[in-house]
Formats: C-alpha cells, sequence, structure tokens
C-alpha cells in the first residue's frame, strides 16, 4: 500500500496535488471526522474563544500537500523550494565541528523541510524518533529520513548514542513538541502536559547550544525554514524545559494553522 502510495503522489503535478489536499481537509472536516474532536480541544486549550475550524481545515490541507510535495521531491529532486533565514550562526558551528542540538517541531511539512534542510546545508545531523508500530509506515519513515541522509537514532536508551554523535561534531536534532508518556510534567499554554527532559539534561550534561528551527508555506511547492539563535539555558532543568516550551508556544501563537494538532498533547 505505501509503495503504491508513493508511486500515485509522487507523479500528482503539485497545483492537482492542492486541489485534493483542501478536499481532503473538507472531507475530513465534514465526512470523517478522525480525531477532528481531539484537535478541536487541543485548539481551545490554546486559543478559548476562537473558531478553529479555518486553521485546523489549513493545517490538514497543508499536510497532505506536504506528502505529495515530499514524494515528488524524493522522485524529482528540485521540485520544492526552500528558502533558508538566518542560518549563518548554526552553519558556523557546523563548519568548525562544533557538536550542537537542534530543536525543531511539528511545524508546516515538517517531514519534507527537515529532510531537505539536511540534504541542503549538508548538516551532519541524526533525529530521535519514535518507531511506528506499524511495519510499513516505519519502513517509509526510514526510507524517506535516510534518502536525504538524515541518520536515525530510536528514543528508547538513545542517550549514550547522543553524547557520542556530539562528541564528534555532530548535530542531534529533538522534536519536543507531542506527548512523552514517561516524560516529566509541565505546563503547555497553561496546561499539564509532560515531555522529555533529555535535550535539557544533554545540553547541561554537553554544553553543545541548542539552535531552533521552524518551517513556514509560503506557496504550492514554497517554503522556509527559519533558523532561531541558541536558546539562554539556565541550567536548572525545570526552568530550561519551560524554555523549550516557551519556544513552541510563541511559534504556535504566531502561525496557529502551522502546527499539528491531531496529537493528544495533553494527555
Amino acid at each position: 500500500m505505501t509503495n503504491i502510495l508513493f508511486w500515485i503522489f509522487s507523479r500528482t503535478p503539485l497545483r492537482l496535488a492542492a486541489g485534493f489536499s483542501w478536499t481532503f481537509a473538507w472531507l475530513w472536516w465534514t465526512v470523517i471526522p478522525i480525531r477532528k474532536r481531539l484537535a478541536i480541544e487541543g485548539y481551545h486549550r490554546a486559543f478559548p474563544g476562537q473558531a478553529a475550524g479555518p486553521d485546523l481545515r489549513r493545517m490538514f490541507a497543508g499536510v497532505i500537500l506536504g506528502y505529495f510535495e515530499l514524494f515528488r521531491e524524493m522522485r524529482i529532486p528540485g521540485s520544492v523550494q526552500v528558502e533558508y533565514i538566518n542560518a549563518e550562526a548554526i552553519k558556523k558551528d557546523v563548519d568548525q565541528g562544533q557538536g550542537t542540538f537542534l530543536l525543531g517541531g511539528h511545524f508546516g511539512s515538517w517531514d519534507l523541510i527537515s529532510s531537505m534542510t539536511c540534504r541542503d546545508m549538508k548538516f551532519p545531523v541524526s533525529v530521535t524518533v519514535k518507531t511506528p508500530k506499524n511495519i510499513q509506515v516505519a519502513a517509509l519513515i526510514e526510507r524517506i529520513r535516510t534518502a536525504f541522509g538524515m541518520g536515525l537514532l530510536p528514543t528508547h536508551d538513545c542517550m549514550p548514542r547522543i553524547y557520542q554523535e556530539i562528541e564528534q561534531g555532530h548535530m542531534v536534532a529533538f522534536l519536543l513538541d507531542m506527548r512523552f508518556n514517561r516524560g516529566v510534567s509541565t505546563e503547555f499554554f497553561g496546561h499539564p502536559a509532560k515531555t522529555s527532559p533529555g535535550l535539557p539534561s544533554a545540553a547541561l550534561k554537553t554544553g553543545a547550544p541548542i539552535h531552533t528551527v521552524w518551517f513556514l508555506r509560503t506557496g504550492i511547492g514554497r517554503h522556509q525554514a527559519v533558523f532561531g539563535p541558541p536558546l539562554k539555558m539556565t541550567g536548572e532543568l525545570e526552568a530550561d524545559i519551560g524554555v523549550i516550551q516557551n519556544f513552541y508556544e510563541e511559534r504556535i501563537r504566531a502561525a496557529p494553522h502551522n502546527w499539528f494538532w491531531l496529537h493528544d498533547r495533553w494527555r
């Protein structure tokens, strides 16, 4: 099934794919509302009193279109254009062999743009990933990320590997905007949530900087990857977890449609 989807998605013209994506978003919202209630509840936790529909439909359409773009880019490199903004600081660290952490999130078409960023910027990056239970989906994700030169680190018992990557002057990427069942309690938009303490703990132990990046769609087949300055960490675990969550809140408030609301962040 995944091979069939790859064949179809990779050969669909992007303007036609955009129309399909908005149709899928309408069907999701009106006919097959899988996780619709979950998305609305999460949205209203962050933005009480604000209409959820426009942002959630735009989010859903963007996610679907992103996979059309991803598979087409894998088949025809150069199909998608990415503008890299404020990348000078992190590029300098990489060029100097400085072990570096990169904090990203489920912004925009994250699977597409994170992979393209690794390839285009020539970052020696590995990302911590939770392996899906579905064997075909797990194989597809591995195929996508390794095709663009991205290393994969399993989330279970991965800290020794992370320290080794940093010592070798490599980059390790974290996505900490989703729920971690064994994480520590924090607040996200003023509500209790769990998150992983792995990144602030590793940054404290290694002294490596934590750069940030977020992704934005600017059109059909056009995106931005925007890098922020290294986060100012305090050395106190709870405070540093708060710094990380504040980064996510700021980016989500700036563009609510740009974050993936189909995950139960607060459960």
